[in-house]
């Protein structure tokens, strides 16, 4: 009599599945893709973030070096806007000069602005200072010099 063989050998695991199902596949992407829209969400973010940053650093730079120039009386303290920068057209600038309490104090509002294609790519930066009229200066130096002379010629 023949004995018949048994599909399980004494000692050996049970058979096991070779492969995925169908559920696990779907779960698989599912994670993958989620995981994906998030790391893309995030490099979003700090690519508007960095844009954002460097147009602000830039618009800083001009605005203060913008107002420098007028305390320096290389620009006339006089309202204007938008002005285009000589080297580069997207940057303007303008400047609002206010009477100020006192008579001789005015506020100088100057506001560099970067107008790029998108919301992402625009910029506004204003600085607000309280200054002395130049005239006065002109004034008292004209005043002082016309004084020396005066006491230089009698003698």
């Amino acid at each position: 009599m023949m004995r018949k063989r048994s599909a399980k050998k004494r000692g050996q695991p049970p058979l096991s599945r070779g492969g995925l199902t169908l559920l696990e596949i779907v779960l698989a992407m599912a994670i993958f893709f989620g995981s994906m829209a998030a790391l893309t969400q995030l490099a979003w973010n700090g690519t508007r973030a960095a844009v954002q940053a460097r147009l602000k650093t830039q618009a800083t730079i001009r605005c203060e070096a913008k107002l420098n120039e007028v305390l320096a009386g290389a620009v006339p303290m006089q309202s204007v806007s938008n002005t285009p920068f000589p080297d580069d057209s997207h940057w303007t600038w303008s400047q609002v000069v206010n009477a100020g309490s006192h008579p001789e104090l005015v506020q100088l509002d100057l506001t560099v602005s970067h107008r790029g294609t998108s919301r992402l790519a625009s910029m506004d930066v204003t600085l607000r200072r309280w200054v002395r009229l130049q005239s006065l200066f002109v004034k008292a130096v004209t005043q002082e010099k016309a004084e020396a002379d005066a006491v230089a010629k009698p003698q």
